[in-house]
């Protein structure tokens, strides 16, 4: 979920219509040692906060981990609260059902002034002091963190996305060390990468300032954002195409432990009309469009996506989205590739029967 300004990719509302208080184990405890284990993470959007929370809590035999979008940061030290964020009744309610509360954080910085904040030791040790001051919270496990404003380079400044690259590993692992020292988890989210290239994605994303490796090393869990592959500002395709999957997945396998990440698989799709523009249409609202334009939908077995095109007018429309079957075999592909779980985008856009198609059982076809 890229923060607005990328393509509307985070499916924001400005984009066109995207844990127990008690003592925590060791994060060290916690750190997923193989693939063993495989978990389902949620992430709740503020803005669809009733309908997340509902589905989140109506599903804790799945779901783990909630990450509530809760938190953005200006510079080193600004905090800017969410709709709801720190909700005691949220908490109360999440942590009733035994989920684990992650809250995701979020940043403003673009690149310059992220190199900076970074390159700057007492810039960096205050972004520190401010994330482990919001992990702070007795309801909360640890942090998600899903830093991405600085992964927009218009300019296609590499000489600046490479040092960004080299110092962002090095800011996590600060921060999870700080985490881990009060007892709390430490993730991080990423886009997603197929290769050591150091080319720009969609134009002016340099996806590669996300080193797999190094920031496996330093948190507990990296959740790769499979998803987007096409998007609003670009033509119309497959959300989170089945080949595409497959290549993020063993490129981060070549980069570290298997069990060390949490793919990232979307709920949602998007309405092109025109060349590049888009409208977000969440799983669930998949039936309603279709049938208001009389058209039907049909699978697509080699991207593993469903699709269709309708007309309104002189504007062609074509659709592409991720049903619950669509996101099942994605996780089918993480299970099999022995990753720690997989983390939904987002909890409230998803088809009803997603959830029931996540069970382990279900993934292993029993």
């Amino acid at each position: 979920m890229l923060v607005a300004g990328l393509s509307g990719w985070c499916l924001r509302p400005s984009a066109a219509p995207l844990a127990s208080a008690a003592p925590l184990a060791s994060a060290a405890a916690s750190r997923p040692a193989s693939g063993r284990s495989f978990g389902v993470t949620a992430w709740l959007p503020y803005w669809e906060m009733p309908s997340a929370l509902l589905t989140t809590v109506a599903n804790a035999n799945v779901i783990q981990t909630a990450s509530p979008y809760w938190y953005d940061i200006a510079g080193d030290a600004r905090v800017h609260e969410e709709a709801g964020a720190g909700s005691a009744a949220t908490i109360a309610q999440l942590a009733a059902h035994h989920e684990r509360i992650l809250p995701m954080v979020t940043e403003q910085a673009g690149m310059a002034e992220f190199a900076a904040i970074l390159a700057e030791p007492s810039r960096r040790a205050a972004l520190v002091r401010t994330l482990v001051a919001l992990a702070s919270h007795p309801g909360y496990a640890g942090l998600d963190i899903d830093f991405e404003s600085f992964a927009y380079d218009p300019g296609h400044r590499s000489a600046l996305a490479a040092r960004i690259a080299s110092a962002y590993p090095r800011l996590i692992a600060q921060t999870c060390r700080a985490l881990h020292a009060i007892g709390r988890l430490c993730e991080v989210a990423v886009m997603a990468r197929t290769s050591d290239a150091r080319g720009y994605d969609h134009g002016d994303i340099p996806s590669w300032v996300y080193d797999y490796r190094a920031l496996a090393a330093a948190a507990d869990r990296v959740q790769i954002m499979a998803y987007d592959d096409h998007s609003p500002g670009g033509p119309a395709g497959p959300i989170a195409p089945l080949p595409w999957v497959r290549r993020v997945i063993a490129y981060a396998r070549s980069t570290a432990p298997a069990g060390r990440f949490e793919l990232g698989i979307p709920a949602y799709g998007y309405d092109w009309h025109g060349r590049t523009s888009a409208s977000a249409v969440y799983a669930d609202q998949l039936a309603a469009l279709a049938a208001s334009v009389h058209a039907r939908p049909r699978w697509d077995p080699r991207q593993g996506e469903v699709t269709f095109r309708y007309r309104v007018g002189r504007v062609r429309h074509t659709v592409w989205v991720v049903t619950a079957a669509a996101d099942a075999a994605r996780a089918r592909l993480a299970l099999a590739a022995g990753f720690a779980g997989v983390a939904v985008w987002a909890a409230g856009y998803g088809m009803p029967q997603l959830w029931a198609e996540l069970r382990p059982a279900a993934l292993a076809g029993r």
